[in-house]
């Protein structure tokens, strides 16, 4: 059984032989994963020519999810186009400690051999983008843990009526004028105030529901934590790694993804920073990363036109060897 078949189940039979580059992601890759972490595999495929040059077929990437194991192999434009935007779970596939390489043949190392042209200083607002995305959940988790919603919000809770006296259309062009910063001259003070009071309760009814989905997908050991500690240290563990990366790649130009830190990534995901630690620490990193990004040696973003050409010279060299009929080098790892 080669590495790829090994860990693709998937029902599309063209994916094994397509794949140009496989490793280890998550925490697996970071150097932070515990006896019952899962193992998360990514990839990269060229698919073959009748997807680029028909339109019958279609494809952007193949999942499966657990029980299976977790894998995602993309679709070679795909991946250029999100590793261009610094998306940061893809941009560390070309990144991984090479014992975390599971598979690798010609045109994935040829890709390895450019990882560098994807970077820019969009990792700024990519990485630290997820880590404030983070700090966001964090917060909100938090909230509910100290001061869990009671029951669901009812219109008459809003002071509004059984049924809605404005329509969704209505809604809409209210809300867009707002957003214009425009004078709604035409609309009265009482629909105004029917409007705010949609506005609270359907909020309202949105917090309730992510609440509700919050609570049943908790992961026992991870609710354990953190009604020890009043917040999620998982999240926190994200949130360090991300902000830390991202000074990295603007300093460095290099994507650490073996972490040196694990063992401190490990002790935060176990609670050893207070809550309002991580907070101070957390705003003080965004103040400086947005400082560090204006003196980057990184790109402003990166030379799409470059990674365009480069995609399009590995497709064309991928159909070329398998059209002669020469078996690519597929070394693996």
């Amino acid at each position: 059984m080669t590495p790829i078949a090994e860990h693709y189940q998937g029902d599309i039979p063209w994916v094994p032989q397509a794949t140009i580059l496989l490793v280890r992601h998550g925490s697996q890759a970071y150097g932070t994963a515990l006896p019952g972490s899962d193992l998360d595999v990514r990839g990269v495929a060229i698919p073959p020519q009748r997807y680029f040059t028909g339109f019958l077929y279609r494809f952007e990437q193949a999942e499966q999810k657990p029980p299976l194991p977790d894998l995602t192999i993309f679709d070679i434009r795909k991946f250029f186009q999100l590793a261009a935007d610094c998306n940061p779970n893809i941009i560390e596939i070309l990144w991984v400690d090479p014992s975390d390489i599971l598979y690798i043949d010609h045109w994935g190392r040829w890709l390895l051999q450019h990882r560098s042209d994807f970077l820019s200083q969009k990792a700024k607002y990519t990485f630290s983008g997820y880590a404030i995305s983070q700090l966001k959940r964090i917060r909100t988790h938090r909230k509910w843990l100290l001061n869990p919603p009671k029951a669901k919000p009812e219109r008459r809770d809003f002071g509004l009526p059984e049924t809605t006296a404005i329509s969704a259309d209505q809604m809409g062009v209210i809300a867009a004028l707002l957003a214009k910063e425009e004078t709604v001259l035409s609309v009265s003070e009482d629909v105004m105030t029917l409007y705010a009071r949609e506005r609270s309760y359907h909020n309202a009814l949105t917090q309730w529901a992510q609440y509700q989905t919050w609570k049943k997908s908790r992961n026992p050991s991870r609710a354990a934590l953190e009604a020890q500690f009043g917040y999620d240290c998982k999240h926190a563990m994200h949130l360090v790694r991300l902000m830390r990366m991202c000074r990295e790649i603007l300093t460095e130009g290099v994507v650490f993804v073996r972490r040196p830190d694990a063992e401190e990534l490990l002790a935060i995901r176990n609670g050893a920073w207070e809550y309002d630690q991580l907070i101070e620490w957390a705003e003080k990193q965004d103040a400086e990363l947005e400082e560090l990004v204006k003196t980057s040696p990184l790109p402003h973003s990166p030379d799409r036109v470059f990674l365009d050409k480069l995609c399009r010279e590995m497709v064309q060299s991928h159909f070329s060897i398998l059209e002669d009929a020469v078996p690519p080098n597929t070394a693996s790892k």
